[in-house]
């Protein structure tokens, strides 16, 4: 005898059916989707198709293995991603989470990336940490012990540890700065007591992993006072307003609703001369307006990351000083409040220029040197060998 479906059974098998429907029609419309190159939310590329090979099948890095790459490219490109992530953000607000895609939801509307312990290299750390020191002692010699500086900035998640979540197993940062201050003594600059000190104020975007334009400031007196030249105070800048609407990359790894930032500009009274990757297209400003009509509302300040960036003042007396940044992004909002003490200022991305230091240096007539990294960039980049250029 042919057994009926119960209202509890059809209801099962409903649940089930949508369930299936929705996984093989994703996967079947996943085929005749574009595939996307860039994330403007995440503002970051997203993993492409990788081509298969048994090289790469049995690869032993894991990060070189074809699966690993082909789960990360169906993850990038899985439709409706954004909703998604919002979604699964919601869910685990839900049950309690208060970390989630690497993000802490921290007091004070903050989003702070999360640099568990465990993420860390230890053997990556230690290496460029013992370039860092040969290459400062190296160049000291060479310029002059007064010329050459480290500046490893403390990222939220120390100078606002007191707004993370309980019992975090965040990296700690204090034990590399003061491991890396004793090491280096007067050639690094300890940024450290100023962002303290000011710890309550709009020192780092509350969607976006950068400090803002304030929190440079702060540094900026550190920098100021370690070099021994009078501190130009935040009224002799003119501050203006970018926009009300910056919502930055730890937003985009959660997609939750939530206050916009705000993108301050401080400008001098000097005239400038910009040019990126040597293009031949210079500009008149260190601040790149357009952008603030992308969603990476950050890249005003200088136009976001370029191999090189050059900076010439114009017009003004002759400082007789050329200054070579080497860093990550959070130079960008730093720049602008130490290019008028020198002629140039030469900034230099390791993750895009691999021209050895020694030939910038000798090309651009390079008098002083600033190294300059968020302490977790610094830990984490595989980039740094080539200080030993």
């Amino acid at each position: 005898m042919e057994q009926k479906d119960t209202p509890k059974n059809f209801g099962s098998k409903a649940v089930t059916g949508i369930f299936l429907a929705l996984v093989f029609g994703i996967t079947i419309a996943g085929f005749f989707v574009p595939v996307k190159a860039r994330s403007e939310s995440e503002n970051r590329a997203l993993a492409q198709k990788p081509k298969f090979s048994l090289a790469s099948l049995f690869a032993k890095e894991d990060k070189e293995k074809f699966t690993t790459k082909y789960e990360a490219y169906l993850t990038d490109q899985f439709i409706g991603r954004d909703t998604w992530i919002s979604v699964k953000t919601r869910t685990e607000l839900l049950l309690g989470k208060t970390d989630i895609n690497g993000v802490y939801f921290a007091e004070d509307d903050y989003l702070i990336t999360r640099t568990d312990a465990s993420s860390i290299d230890a053997e990556q750390e230690e290496k460029n940490i013992a370039r860092l020191d040969a290459f400062i002692k190296k160049y000291s010699e060479l310029l002059g012990d007064t010329n050459v500086y480290a500046m490893l900035v403390p990222t939220a998640a120390d100078i606002l540890a007191d707004k993370l979540p309980p019992f975090t197993s965040e990296y700690d940062q204090e034990a590399l700065l003061d491991r890396v201050a004793a090491m280096l003594g007067d050639n690094f600059i300890d940024t450290r007591e100023e962002l303290m000190q000011h710890k309550d104020e709009y020192l780092y975007y509350k969607t976006d992993h950068h400090w803002t334009a304030l929190g440079a400031y702060y540094a900026y007196r550190a920098w100021a006072q370690a070099q021994k030249i009078p501190v130009r105070e935040q009224e002799d800048y003119k501050i203006s307003t970018g926009s009300e609407e910056f919502y930055g990359t730890l937003y985009s790894k959660v997609n939750i609703q939530m206050p916009a930032d705000t993108v301050l500009l401080y400008e001098d009274e000097r005239s400038y001369r910009v040019e990126y990757d040597m293009d031949g297209k210079p500009q008149k400003s260190m601040f790149s307006m357009k952008r603030l009509s992308e969603k990476d509302k950050y890249m005003v300040y200088l136009d976001g990351n370029h191999a090189l960036t050059q900076i010439q003042q114009q017009g003004q007396k002759k400082t007789e000083k050329k200054l070579l940044v080497i860093k990550d992004s959070y130079a960008h909002t730093f720049v602008p409040f130490l290019a008028q003490d020198y002629d140039e200022v030469i900034m230099v991305d390791f993750r895009y220029n691999k021209m050895p230091v020694s030939m910038i240096i000798e090309n651009y007539g390079i008098t002083d040197i600033l190294v300059l990294y968020n302490a977790t960039n610094f830990v984490h980049d595989d980039n740094l060998y080539q200080l030993e250029r």
